[in-house]
Formats: C-alpha cells, sequence, structure tokens
C-alpha cells in the first residue's frame, strides 16, 4: 500500500505535469484551464474568465480545450512512473481530479505520447504529399476510441465541401466574430514568447478546412474546387453518443491522443471547430457524413510542407492563482 507521504507531490513532479499541462491545445490559445494540488489529487479547473463570446457562446470548446489538458496531465503522471485515476465532474468549477498513486512504470506507448507532447503544433497550411497511407490511419482511429468517442472518415466530401464554403462565408462577413478573432490573434511567437492568443504567422490565407480561423480575406472558392482540396486531406470527425459537459470534455481528451499519436508519427495536424458553432451545422454534417452520433471537432492532419512555430504560453505561474497546493475546491 502507498504511504500518503510517498503519494503527495514532489516540487519537480508538479513542474513536470505543469509544463505539460501548459502545452495542450486550446481554443484561440486561450489556455482555459488551471490547477490545483492537494497531496496526491490534482485539480483541473477551467477558467471562466477567460470567454469566446462570438466563437464559443456555449463554452463546448473551453471543456475539448480541457479534455486536451487532461490528457496532457495524465501523461505527465504516467512519464513520472506513477498511477494515475481520473474523475471527470459533469458540472461545477472542477472539471476533473486525478489522483495520483503509487508507482508503475510506464508503458512504451504512454512515453511515446509524452514525449511529443512538447514537439505538437498547429499546422494550419497546406501538408505536402497528399493523402497518408491508410495503413497510417489505424493508430490514429484506434487512439480515439474510448469513453464513448469515437472517430469517423467523412465519405460525401461534396456535402462537406458545401457545408464549409457556407460557413467561410458567414464568418466571413460577421464582424463581431472578426473583432474577437482579432483581439485572439497574437503578434508574438516562438519558444521564449509568453502570452496566449493564436500567432499571426500562424494563420493561413487558404480557404477551409486550411485556414480552421476565418478572415475578412478568406478565400471562398467553389464547391468543386474545394472537394477537390478535401480529397487531398486527412480528416477525422470525432463524435460522442450524447452532447454533455462530459462528452465534451472526453473528446477533447482523445483529439489530444490522436493527434499526439500523429505527433509521434512525425504528421502534423491542426483541428477545426468554427463552423460546428453554426445553427445547425453539426445535425447537418451527421446526416450527410451518416454519423452515428454528435461531431465535436474536425481533425485534419499530414507530411507538414514547413515547420510551425509554437504557440505563445501563459507563464507557469498563473496555472496556480491559489499557489500549486493552496487555495478553495
Amino acid at each position: 500500500m502507498t504511504s500518503a507521504a510517498s503519494a503527495t507531490l514532489s516540487g519537480a513532479e508538479i513542474g513536470t505535469i505543469a509544463r505539460a499541462v501548459s502545452r495542450a491545445p486550446s481554443v484561440h490559445n486561450s489556455q482555459p484551464w488551471q490547477l490545483l494540488v492537494r497531496g496526491n489529487a490534482v485539480d483541473l479547473s477551467e477558467r471562466r474568465e477567460v470567454g469566446l463570446r462570438r466563437h464559443d457562446p456555449w463554452g463546448r470548446d473551453r471543456m475539448l480545450s480541457c479534455g486536451a489538458a487532461l490528457t496532457d496531465l495524465e501523461l505527465a503522471v504516467r512519464s513520472l512512473g506513477r498511477e494515475c485515476a481520473l474523475e471527470v465532474f459533469d458540472d461545477g468549477g472542477v472539471v476533473a481530479t486525478a489522483t495520483i498513486g503509487g508507482r508503475r512504470a510506464a508503458g512504451a506507448q504512454e512515453l511515446a505520447l509524452y514525449r511529443a507532447i512538447g514537439r505538437r503544433r498547429s499546422h494550419r497550411r497546406p501538408f505536402r504529399h497528399g493523402r497518408v497511407p491508410e495503413s497510417g490511419w489505424a493508430a490514429l482511429i484506434a487512439a480515439a476510441e474510448g469513453k464513448g468517442v469515437r472517430a469517423f472518415v467523412p465519405g460525401r466530401l461534396d456535402k462537406l465541401a458545401e457545408m464549409f464554403g457556407f460557413a467561410t462565408r458567414v464568418f466571413r462577413e460577421d464582424r463581431g466574430y472578426q473583432r474577437e478573432l482579432e483581439l485572439w490573434t497574437a503578434h508574438t511567437t516562438g519558444v521564449y514568447a509568453t502570452g496566449d492568443g493564436v500567432p499571426e504567422d500562424a494563420l493561413s490565407d487558404e480557404a477551409l478546412p486550411v485556414a480552421g480561423l476565418v478572415r475578412p480575406d478568406t478565400p471562398v472558392p467553389d464547391d468543386v474546387r474545394l472537394a477537390t482540396r478535401l480529397a487531398a486531406e486527412n480528416l477525422l470527425i470525432f463524435c460522442t453518443d450524447t452532447d454533455s459537459r462530459f462528452d465534451h470534455v472526453a473528446a477533447g481528451a482523445a483529439l489530444q491522443r490522436v493527434w499526439l499519436t500523429a505527433t509521434a508519427k512525425s504528421l502534423v495536424g491542426s483541428v477545426l471547430t468554427q463552423p460546428l458553432h453554426l445553427t445547425g451545422f453539426r445535425e447537418r454534417l451527421a446526416k450527410t457524413q451518416d454519423l452515428p452520433g454528435v461531431p465535436q471537432a474536425i481533425f485534419r492532419f499530414g507530411h507538414p510542407a514547413a515547420g510551425a512555430a509554437p504557440s505563445p504560453r501563459l507563464p507557469l505561474g498563473e496555472l496556480f492563482p491559489h499557489g500549486p497546493t493552496g487555495g478553495l475546491r
């Protein structure tokens, strides 16, 4: 049996966890999470003051982001050779609690995913060599499975192109959305950049799905050309059985595990959730693609045509607003 003293996290272990969580992907790179360490437990809470009223009016992407951070937290604990039990809450400020147990050697796959955390980037550019061979898809699809989350390959690309074109036109003309995106566009980048927001040089002037984030000058190719471009992409649609906060967190956790699996295989990727916030878009996507569930995110991946700089990150101290071991639950 593990004693309370031996289960308590050391300062070095807390640092390992904090660095991993800080590198998780998030909507507009808003990093909407914070941590509280309580002996052998770590609470991951949402930063409710971080809100994107136009892009994410219901906070769904914020929960996807917290789910991604939860995967990084779990992998960091496992990299330390410790047991990790997760409990996700369907309401309240605390999104999930990780309880750290005794010693257990991490598996090779867990270590590979943990090491990929620092190399993962959002690649909002066209890919090189077009589609990834089918043999490269199996591990990614398998990594998404579990806790009610599944990943599907879209089939009706003509319908998907039509929907992406419509979404692009809507967001191009939405002045409130464009003002919000401008506020969250960061003008610093690189390894030592601190802060939040999407780096300016990470944005693309390509059409969806490459752009991901639509700006006033994002082009809208005709549906036929866009469908041809989609045929050269590698896309996965993440679905859950229902649409609760638990599902959003689970989808974000699965998405990050897939993304890290891709990174470990020298692939790059980016996430599209923007169109899924339009009224009726998810329902139509599920119908046209014959999806047995609720779409939560679209992941595109492939071989990098060029490198991508890391996004800025908030100082690690901001992960602990009450100190690493203080404050209220």
